[in-house]
């Protein structure tokens, strides 16, 4: 039965102003379009944010294969870094009230010290979550933040959770059923595919910088077209993850994604990868394999003039034909190119097709080099932190100041690619909790900082690695000095003497 022709539905509709219903019936058509839980999460949350005044919301279900046994289905409202912590942190925060109370449950979050990654500053936040059954065994949760100060009518306020969390359990329910009764596809083959889709959620695009965000709302622009797109930028800037990211927020997220690197592959052989082969047996190129998918074509500078003209034909005309073949072949795909070169200069020397640049370079997406959105570096540097911590098995807690300092001043010319080779290394060879500028390499200190720093004396190595320590130390305490002392082996008094001659201000760490 159809959500919005259900009693539950008329009950809610009933408590809701004009606006509410407006609300209520758009969580209404989610189930009747949602392609999946996920895809349903996603839009409830956004539609609290975008419409019922929510600061941010997520939906949050129990999963035995999840850290923690709690996994976050889509969260809105939220950066990057918070999203990371919510993650990481849901199963042991105040959050699980809901699923163990089985009701409505308001938490007031600057009182609630297990979420205070969630406070905004300037706002009295109360989270309204509202718990709701998956099977006998499995339950979830809505859950969205307001401010209390500014909520006209919380009944409704309420109303709207509790008809978000029927929402979602209704299209998760409804994907139980058919994934029971369908066998198109093995169960590995759906996790993986949603964890592929997950992973290269544009929301999880790591970087806060105006750059990145500009880069974000292109992708969310063009993702749902079938328009081809050039990604443009330096070798190590992320083209590759931007083109996953197009993929999974399209309509043609569940059909399969091939990538075709260009760089120092011969003609022949290229041709024969991307078009297949007319032979015994049949060989099957990538355009072929990505049949109502998308076909990510990398480096496309680096093409013969042969094959593009054949992909100026595949654009052209939706056609194609095979090596050794001369029958037609139709194509339904979605193509997406990258580049590092500057295509406007080779084709004004001839070594480029003027009309497949004119035809590729409709929707154009610059990704910027690192040195550009140095803004993002720690960002970036945690997410790497956490992805090689988890990878090696180490317990690294996070990345000290002078070490972000270091990383800061480098130019990076080998971008994010750089950085997370950077990250690993520092990784592997930390031998304490927190990564320090001395386990980054020695390439970091540019030649001409090389050259013009003074030498350092033995005095004020020894200080600058004492300040370090008690910045760590400061950190974990959040300014408390009585316990940074006790953490660190000494007393109040001197490490209150070592704070004040290093000019550190605790409050700094509240």
């Amino acid at each position: 039965m159809e959500l919005a022709k259900s009693a539950i539905f008329l009950h809610f509709c009933n408590v809701l102003k004009e606006r509410a219903i407006d609300i209520a019936e758009a969580f209404a058509r989610i189930t009747s379009e949602a392609t999946g839980p996920r895809d349903a999460a996603k839009r409830v949350v956004e539609t609290l944010c975008s419409s019922a005044g929510a600061l941010y919301a997520f939906v949050a279900k129990e999963d035995g294969n999840a850290h923690g046994g709690l996994a976050i289905l889509s969260a809105a409202g939220l950066d990057a870094a918070t999203y990371r912590r919510l993650e990481q942190r849901a199963p042991s925060t105040a959050v699980v009230r809901a699923f163990e109370q089985k009701e409505v449950t308001y938490l007031l979050i600057n009182d609630e010290p297990t979420l205070d990654f969630l406070v905004i500053q300037g706002k009295s936040v109360e989270l309204i979550a509202a718990p709701f059954d998956i099977n006998e065994h499995q339950s979830g949760c809505v859950a969205a933040a307001f401010d209390k100060r500014k909520l006209a009518d919380r009944s409704e306020a309420e109303a709207l959770v509790r008809l978000a969390a029927l929402t979602v359990s209704h299209v998760i329910r409804i994907d139980e059923i058919r994934r029971d009764s369908t066998d198109q596809a093995t169960e590995d083959e759906v996790a993986a595919r949603l964890a592929l889709k997950e992973k290269y959620d544009i929301s999880k695009i790591v970087g806060n910088s105006g750059a990145m965000r500009q880069v974000a709302d292109q992708v969310r622009q063009i993702a749902r077209s079938n328009a081809a797109v050039l990604l443009r930028g330096e070798r190590g800037t992320g083209k590759e993850m931007l083109a996953y990211a197009l993929h999974y927020a399209s309509l043609r997220a569940r059909q399969e994604f091939r990538k075709v690197s260009c760089a120092g592959m011969p003609g022949s052989l290229l041709e024969a990868e991307l078009f297949g082969i007319e032979s015994q047996p049949l060989k099957l190129g990538a355009i072929e394999q990505a049949k109502f998918g998308t076909l990510f074509i990398d480096e496309i500078a680096e093409t013969t003039p042969e094959i593009q003209m054949r992909l100026l034909r595949l654009i052209r005309d939706s056609r194609f034909e095979r090596v050794n073949s001369t029958e037609p072949i139709r194509a339904n795909l979605r193509l997406i190119f990258s580049t590092a070169a500057d295509l406007e200069n080779l084709a004004e020397i001839g070594r480029f097709s003027t009309e497949l640049l004119y035809r590729i370079n409709a929707f154009t997406i610059f990704v910027p080099p690192l040195r550009d959105r140095k803004a993002d570096i720690l960002l970036l540097s945690e997410h790497f932190i956490e992805k090689y911590a988890r990878e090696q098995k180490r317990k690294i807690a996070r990345i000290s100041t002078p070490a972000i300092d270091m990383l800061a001043k480098y130019h990076f010319p080998g971008n994010v690619r750089e950085l997370e080779n950077v990250i690993e290394r520092a990784v592997m060879v930390c031998d304490q909790g927190v990564i320090h500028a001395r386990h980054l390499p020695a390439t970091l200190q540019t030649a001409e900082e090389t050259a013009t720093r003074p030498a350092s004396t033995l005095e004020a190595t020894v200080a600058a690695f004492e300040r370090d320590i008690i910045d760590d130390a400061l950190k974990s305490s959040r300014g408390n000095i009585a316990k940074a002392a006790r953490d660190l082996g000494t007393t109040e008094r001197i490490l209150g003497y070592k704070i004040k001659n290093a000019g550190i201000e605790p409050r700094r760490y509240k």
